[in-house]
């Protein structure tokens, strides 16, 4: 090394000697930092945390709750978010035909949960349709996860033997966790957030996050703010910036790399187009094109909102569109004029003005539609199917805008939404032949009729929609959400369940005595039927369901006397 100068009078050092000392100088620190990973190893430091473990004695297999602490780099920030347990067996069965379920808060049924989620009513629907095989469909779905947390738990979801997967997602790509616009961060750069990914079980990397935990971590107080509002960090994404580019290309890429995964190891994958709230959710924040002329757009704009309110389509049209002719970027602008061509009856045209406010709303809490694009391009490329769930709620929306009638606030599904997403997966595996021979399906009317979800589940999740949209950004209140108390003893236990009083499993048992106690026979067989479903290594569950659906006239007893007899004979 020419530029340090030999001591006077000191023998220099050999060619060789000098190498090995280069060696000793870059290997010393890998040794220290290998050291150190044993220790805290050793010492039981730090923890992994899989995406499924064990339970029942290793005979049966759930996704881990704790899994979502992988992914966030400051454990003192972590969210409560957890996956609500699907028990599955450990060894497949030889006829078991099993699905997983990937996706964000919609893919996991919220605010309702498991039943409206297209897993409790895809597996529902499906055992109906094949009494004789075991349908196992599995929820991996977590709220405010995106592309990253698929791509990362596909390599443990294969191990479980899948035979299909399904996934519903694509708008958590800007402010989910590990987003380009998220507090929860890895980087922002895909690069560094697949670096953080696979080095996430490093024992000295994970002493490093819990130290800068410390550092940041502020006087303890209960923070009122919900999940939403935590999660922001970029709150304005302008159309088109930089930002909103790295957002797409990051979905791109890990969705590219998600199915080809899935691809080389001969999976099938089912993949929805995302959809939401467009007509009855107005931009959450809209900005400006720089240098437009502000003055002359206010002009334009708050004529065409008066004559909106005066009842004059036309004029507030011709205004609107002049609002939009001085600055495109605006997000309100398009939205009135959605107002304004819905009123005129034009639908098609009043659908593109929402599209184009959706996608220039700068809090992206909503996928814009180049998120759509993207799926179909991939999927083609990949050989996977897309689900066009997006077409199926415009099918169902009066005109063909979707809106309140199916959706709770800017893009959860209220229940017949739910349905109509689970239904489109079901008809595309109908169509498609899978799993097996479709002698006898399950008719629209009927699966509508036995969806998964009971009055608690029902007013658990009206209770946490209006928790929700209490707060930022769809209101300006400070104070958590409570709901009335009420005599109603239906009511009062979906009060206790949303209050966190006791877990879901023991609400529905308070709800089976209920029912049972006043002669509800329908509504206690389908409480029941949940509950066997829930926990099919429960034999006396599946017998009470099994009685219960009998008594009620069911023909789908027969499933859940079957297993309790499979589980009877375990036991000899």
């Amino acid at each position: 090394m020419p530029w340090i100068r030999p001591v006077p009078g000191a023998v220099p050092l050999s060619r060789g000697r000098r190498r090995l000392f280069v060696v000793f100088t870059i290997l010393l620190p890998l040794a220290l930092l290998g050291l150190g990973e044993v220790i805290l190893r050793l010492g039981g430091f730090g923890q992994t945390y899989p995406l499924f473990i064990s339970s029942l004695d290793d005979a049966y297999r759930v996704v881990n709750p704790q899994v979502i602490r992988r992914f966030v780099a400051d454990e003192s920030a972590i969210p409560r978010l957890t996956i609500r347990p699907v028990v599955f067996r450990s060894v497949k069965s030889p006829d078991a035909f099993r699905i997983f379920v990937q996706g964000g808060s919609t893919a996991a049924g919220y605010p309702y949960g498991y039943g409206a989620s297209p897993t409790g009513a895809l597996q529902q629907r499906l055992q109906r349709t094949f009494p004789d095989r075991q349908i196992e469909v599995i929820t991996t779905a977590v709220s405010a996860v995106n592309s990253y947390t698929l791509l990362d738990f596909s390599r443990e979801i294969l191990e479980q033997e899948p035979d299909l997967v399904v996934i519903y997602a694509g708008h958590n790509e800007y402010l989910g966790i590990l987003g380009v616009g998220s507090t929860f961060s890895a980087g922002g750069r895909r690069p560094l957030v697949l670096s953080f990914l696979a080095l996430k079980n490093v024992r000295i990397l994970q002493l490093g996050r819990r130290l800068l935990g410390a550092l940041r971590r502020q006087p303890e107080t209960r923070d009122r703010r919900t999940l939403m509002e935590r999660v922001v960090a970029e709150d304005r994404i302008p159309y088109g910036s930089s930002l909103y580019q790295r957002g797409l290309a990051q979905f791109r890429a890990n969705l590219r790399a998600l199915l080809a995964r899935y691809r080389k190891a001969g999976v099938p994958t089912y993949l929805g187009t995302v959809v939401s709230n467009e007509r009855d959710r107005p931009p959450f924040i809209s900005g400006h094109r720089r240098g437009a002329d502000l003055d002359a757009w206010r002009r334009h704009f708050d004529a065409g909102v008066r004559a909106l309110r005066a009842g004059d389509p036309e004029t507030a049209l011709r205004e609107l569109d002049a609002a939009v002719s001085v600055d495109d970027v605006n997000a309100d602008s398009h939205f009135g004029r959605g107002r304004a061509l819905e009123a005129l009856e034009r639908y098609g045209e009043a659908r593109a003005a929402y599209l184009a406010a959706k996608d220039r709303d700068e809090l992206r809490f909503r996928a814009p539609e180049a998120i759509n694009d993207i799926l179909r391009e991939v999927a083609a490329e990949q050989s996977a199917r897309v689900v066009d769930t997006e077409a199926s709620f415009l099918r169902v929306s009066e005109n063909g805008l979707v809106g309140r009638e199916l959706m709770l606030e800017h893009l959860h599904p209220n229940l017949e939404g739910y349905f109509v997403l689970a239904d489109a997966f079901y008809d595309a595996l109908h169509a498609d032949g899978v799993v097996g021979s479709w002698e006898e399906s399950v008719p629209e009317a009927q699966a509508r009729r036995e969806l998964p979800v009971t009055e608690v589940d029902r007013l658990y999740g009206e209770y946490r929609i209006r928790e929700l949209t209490a707060g930022w950004p769809f209101s300006k209140g400070t104070e958590p959400y409570e709901p009335t108390t009420t005599a109603d003893p239906v009511d009062a236990i979906a009060q206790g369940l949303f209050r966190g009083d006791y877990p879901w499993p023991d609400a529905m048992r308070r709800l089976l005595d209920h029912y049972r106690a006043h002669g509800e026979l329908d509504k206690a067989s389908k409480v029941a039927a949940l509950l066997a479903d829930a926990f099919p290594y429960r034999r006396q569950d599946q017998i009470t369901a099994a009685e219960l659906l009998q008594k009620a006239g069911r023909t789908d007893f027969r499933l859940y006397l079957h297993r309790a007899r499979e589980q009877e004979a375990a036991t000899r």
